[in-house]
């Protein structure tokens, strides 16, 4: 019996992999009409799901074409990257002025510069399906949870659970039904971005209802009047910002849509990762980044034009078309005008391999004794210790900080995902994710909160830091494994460095909103008192930013997770790499369990940093009543 409370006996471990991937399997596979099958009835529809995507890309990459080889002619060729990089800057240039035009042009002369016009227009191909897509799917869910408030709470949660989930653990669910594409592809970003929509769907509703839901009834609006007329269009902030965060997040799974045979940036960035070609991995992470942040500028000038040029509509649109239509039948006797000259682009590969070989030669040295020297001291020690801690101490241990930051209720929640991995088999995995996790978030908050104070009471520091944090926050993760290889090759150090440097984001952000939000009142308060500086930041600013800090350390231990499950790629062996097993197996229940747990441990991190950060905002409200 005592060795039960050390390790789950095997005997005892509850299939729950096996399970799903049985009724996974079966479901696929049950008999609908004749010798037709789900899995067939599915497979069918991915054509109807990549349709789009295909035809997107005809206009934007391939053109119609007959013959093959030397008895290739062209029908019709695909637009012009002239004229694509010109509308783009006119599209700019009437949303937002001639910063948005500049910021367009040099996006586009990016991308044809490094040789990635062709995988940019996949991209667009794959996300403008996509992301309609889960626009669609999210307004729909949102209005339907609004207009039920008794399972809308629930089912927000379990939303935000499936967001917490590895994209991983829900891809191999969708290949075993509708196989590898564009489909699959599609379907995972669609599942990963759209709780989002659906929140902010809710809330704007919920806002917009609270408003002018009175009023709307006054006037004699119908259910139906009442939403579409008045409630939806008072909610266009918030739904604004739901699409929004579609754009952005499809983005951060284009490396990951690639995994299940789509072409893209993505692509380019597993590839460079395969071939450890920091130069190219990083034009293709910088790529992706600059087109997110001027979709976000387009969509945020499209809704406050404040001193954009106001070309008449009809005008612009005929322009737009004639700079798309002229190029391109130029390109018909103009090659160049068709595909980018490659003698045109350039490289930083060479540049990208110098920097790595000569940091390889002459810091060695350092490079290597940092590695050894938190290896030995950091990881390893924490790493035994975490791998030897017996499941019931764990659990308890778990419930116990439940207990403290939030009651009984808190306490048995906590504690119940955590012993729901012990169940399951995943007890030491998770204990080597929470290990390599946890050190990694105890480093990110130790850099990012001291640089979030200094930016929270420097606006000079502010200036220097956040635009930094805006540019590492839109890179794809997959980027952050380059250089983390390159220098410190495979295993747990790099997997640590590369969490370490994408979770650093949330704790600068936080912390610098925290300082900068102190009143002027406490800080006149305390120089009244005759503080130093030091004082002043001690005992009246870290105190009071205390709950955005917390929230900034939630942030970074979410984002550490989620990184997680990249750095399996490196060769970790944590729950990221059961996830990532499952794929290459094609293993929906070990996907899903994996996922799962990984999803368990976003809660539990969540209700206790975040209760904490709960309790010193009500600390603080009673304070000031």
């Amino acid at each position: 019996m005592s060795q039960w409370l050390v390790a789950w006996p095997s005997e005892r471990i509850v299939p729950v992999a096996k399970w799903l991937t049985g009724a996974l399997k079966s479901a696929s596979e049950a008999r609908l009409v004749g010798d037709f099958a789900v899995k067939d009835v599915s497979r069918s529809l991915t054509t109807v799901i990549e349709w789009p995507t295909k035809a997107i890309q005809v206009v934007l990459v391939d053109g119609i074409y007959k013959g093959f080889g030397a008895q290739r002619s062209t029908i019709l060729p695909p637009l012009s990257w002239l004229g694509l990089a010109a509308a783009a800057a006119l599209t700019g240039w009437r949303l937002g002025g001639v910063r948005l035009a500049s910021l367009a042009a040099l996006t586009a002369g990016y991308l044809l510069a490094f040789g990635l016009w062709r995988s940019a227009m996949q991209t667009v191909s794959l996300l403008a399906v996509a992301v309609p897509i889960g626009a669609g799917l999210g307004l729909g869910l949102g209005i339907m949870l609004w207009r039920r408030p008794r399972i809308q709470a629930p089912a927000l949660l379990a939303f935000d659970q499936l967001q917490t989930m590895p994209i991983f653990a829900y891809l191999v669910p969708i290949i075993v039904f509708f196989g590898l594409g564009y489909a699959p592809a599609i379907l995972a970003t669609v599942i990963f971005a759209v709780p989002t929509m659906i929140r902010t769907t809710v809330a704007g509703l919920n806002l917009a209802q609270n408003s002018v839901g009175e009023l709307s009834r006054s006037l004699g609006c119908n259910r139906r009047q009442e939403l579409w007329s008045v409630l939806i269009p008072t909610a266009q902030a918030e739904l604004r910002v739901g699409i929004n965060q579609i754009v952005m997040l499809s983005f951060s799974c284009t490396v990951l849509a690639s995994l299940v045979g789509t072409n893209g940036l993505g692509y380019d960035i597993l590839v460079a990762l395969r071939q450890l070609n920091f130069g190219r991995g990083l034009e293709a992470g910088l790529a992706i980044t600059l087109m997110a942040i001027l979709l976000d500028k387009f969509f945020q000038s499209s809704v406050s034009r404040n001193d954009a040029p106001r070309m008449p509509l009809k005008s612009f649109l005929v322009l737009i078309g004639a700079l798309l239509v002229v190029p391109t039948v130029a390109s018909l006797t103009v090659p160049q005008l068709a595909a980018y000259p490659a003698e045109w682009r350039a490289t930083t590969g060479s540049f990208a391999d110098s920097i790595v070989e000569w940091t390889n030669v002459n810091l060695f040295w350092l490079m290597d004794g940092i590695k050894t020297l938190l290896l030995v001291n950091l990881l390893m020690p924490v790493k035994a210790f975490m791998a030897g801690i017996p499941w019931v101490a764990g659990v308890l241990f778990t419930a116990l900080l439940g207990y403290l930051v939030g009651g009984w209720r808190r306490a048995v929640l906590v504690g119940s995902l955590m012993f729901a991995t012990v169940i399951v088999g995943l007890w030491q995995v998770t204990m080597l994710t929470v290990y390599l996790c946890a050190v990694a978030v105890v480093v990110a908050s130790a850099i990012g909160i001291p640089l979030g104070i200094l930016a929270g009471r420097s606006r000079r520091a502010a200036g220097i830091i956040l635009p930094i944090v805006d540019t590492l926050q839109t890179l794809p993760a997959f980027v952050y494994l380059i250089p983390a290889i390159m220098f410190f090759g495979a295993g747990d150090f790099p997997a640590f460095v590369a969490i370490t440097a994408y979770a650093l984001c949330p704790a600068i952000r936080f912390t610098e909103l925290g300082i900068r939000s102190v009143p002027s009142s406490l800080r006149e308060a305390g120089t009244q008192l005759g503080m130093t500086s030091r004082q002043a930041l001690f005992k009246v600013e870290l105190p009071t930013a205390a709950p955005q800090i917390l929230l900034g350390i939630n942030g970074t231990m979410v984002m550490g997770l989620a990184m997680l499950v990249v750095t399996a790629l490196i060769g970790t062996k944590d729950l990221g790499r059961e996830t990532l097993t499952a794929l290459a197996r094609v293993d929906p229940g070990q996907g899903l369990t994996a996922g799962l747990a990984v999803a368990c441990l976003a809660v539990v991190a969540n209700r206790l940093v975040g209760g904490l950060a709960e309790k010193r905002m009500a600390a603080q409200a009673s304070a000031s009543a």
